[in-house]
């Protein structure tokens, strides 16, 4: 059976009554929607990780060359301040903070997930519970947001400073409250789109089996 094949025993489960499906099929597509979630979210984590690690990468760099005295030897007024460095490894906890919390996050989910075994049932808990977990890690997103933003605000705060254009943190601030409304929209609407039309076929088939076993 084919993909498009089992497809259709997707869409239709709301219209027929479980044992009129074609079980197997369905455990099978069921896998496959699972798995293109999982790139999709996976992508997510990817880009929250390798920003993180971009940011961190980029400062500690700053910081190495300026104990150094490389940053002095190309410009000496471009010397950072104690107030500079202390400002860089804020940020750095902004950042870490933020790619751990999405990290801790995922690994209790992992652990919760443990329980469940190979079978239809326990695959269509271990989706359920994935798609919950992604709505809620969503409803508060704004506030996850905000240190990165205020990591990335110190940095070039710090950076503009350097090169005695302060001036420009103000249209850079305006431009990332744009970026996290954007960003947060974005979000939003995903949840909307794919996540609660997921997390609701998800459950009324598992509703559907639950009767055909009862």
């Amino acid at each position: 059976m084919d993909f498009e094949a089992i497809k259709v025993i997707w869409d239709s489960q709301n219209e027929k009554p479980l044992y009129a499906l074609n079980e197997t099929g369905l455990h099978a597509v069921l896998r496959e929607k699972s798995r293109r979630f999982g790139r999709l979210m996976f992508r997510q984590e990817l880009e929250t990780y390798g920003a993180s690690l971009f940011v961190i990468t980029v400062i500690l760099f700053i910081l190495v060359a300026d104990y150094l005295g490389l940053v002095a030897k190309v410009s000496p007024a471009v010397a950072l301040t104690k107030w500079d460095v202390v400002a860089l490894l804020v940020a750095i906890v902004c950042w870490a903070q933020y790619a751990i919390l999405i990290y801790s996050g995922r690994k209790r989910q992992h652990q919760r997930e443990r329980k469940f075994t190979s079978s239809l049932r326990d695959d269509l808990e271990r989706d359920i519970e994935q798609t919950r977990y992604q709505i809620a890690a969503r409803k508060n997103i704004v506030r996850g947001f905000i240190p990165p933003h205020i990591g990335s605000g110190l940095v070039s705060l710090v950076i503009f400073r350097a090169m005695s254009q302060e001036w420009m943190i103000i249209p850079l601030m305006t431009a990332m409250v744009v970026a996290l409304a954007i960003e947060t929209r974005s979000q939003r609407r995903l949840v909307k789109r794919e996540m609660l039309p997921r997390l609701q076929a998800l459950e009324s088939l598992r509703d559907k089996l639950a009767k055909s076993e009862s």
